[in-house]
């Protein structure tokens, strides 16, 4: 079972149609997974992509070739879901939150997921315990799913996270927050929910002065971005042996707005 973590968010100011869904208060990491299940699925959805919406870039390049725009192979969709049970377990952990926005049926169509670090970058031992902390809930990836890809995917995923961190320790040394997920469900794209969500984020960094950071995939995605203030301050590459070269990874940052 998951231990007890605490947010020292508490209760954020919401916009209408945006809902808290964690952070106010201690959560054991198991249960809140469990409870939280739409909210994974919608991240899972988003990640995953379909014939129509274009797959999160960086985890299409971890799966690699084997599973690419392989959009039902039950092997991609359950790595895909143990990732993004990773990421919302690390958000307890770190002591960050989560916010959603609803489609007009009521279902959740928007996911953001947040991550605090007032003094800064994490250390590298701060940084792993988070992730052994993270892990301890879940559990091991479903390598089984994927058979012999997964030897290959699981060094990509190192890579990854190796070539990010490095990125964000150029510019993350200031207090800021760590943006770690911002996920859009297939059918929900269009209905301004990102932009929902990202504005109450923007509010409350702007009210703790807190730089954002986030890493995204994209010129597309980058002009999202922008739009909600973020600066590109770093355009890099992922790269392992002589597999195909993710060339569009960018690092971007915002800065707090001081009221006028």
């Amino acid at each position: 079972m998951g231990s007890v973590v605490s947010s020292p968010v508490g209760e954020l100011a919401v916009a209408t149609g945006v809902e808290q869904l964690v952070g106010q208060r201690k959560v054991k990491t198991s249960q809140n997974l469990e409870a939280n299940w739409e909210a994974i699925g919608v991240m899972t959805r988003a990640f995953n992509g379909t014939p129509e919406t274009a797959p999160e870039g960086t985890t299409d390049w971890i799966l690699g070739p084997t599973l690419r725009e392989q959009w039902d192979h039950p092997g991609r969709r359950a790595v895909i879901e143990w990732l993004m049970k990773v990421e919302w377990s690390w958000c307890l952990v770190s002591g960050g939150f989560a916010l959603g926005a609803r489609k007009p049926d009521g279902t959740l169509g928007a996911v953001v997921l947040v991550s605090p670090y007032q003094t800064g970058i994490p250390g590298d031992i701060t940084d792993a315990l988070e992730f052994v902390r993270a892990l301890r809930p879940i559990g091991m990836p479903p390598s089984k799913k994927v058979g012999k890809a997964y030897k290959r995917m699981r060094a990509r995923g190192f890579a990854a996270k190796d070539a990010i961190g490095e990125v964000k320790k150029r510019h993350c040394n200031c207090p800021h927050a760590h943006v770690r997920v911002m996920a859009v469900d297939p059918d929900a794209q269009g209905l301004g929910l990102c932009g929902k969500v990202m504005r109450v984020v923007n509010m409350w960094a702007d009210d703790l002065r807190l730089a954002l950071w986030l890493e995204t995939y994209g010129t597309r995605n980058v002009a999202i971005y922008e739009r909600f203030g973020y600066k590109t301050m770093e355009h890099f590459a992922l790269k392992y042996k002589d597999d195909p070269v993710h060339e569009d990874a960018f690092g971007m940052m915002r800065l707090p707005v001081k009221e006028v």
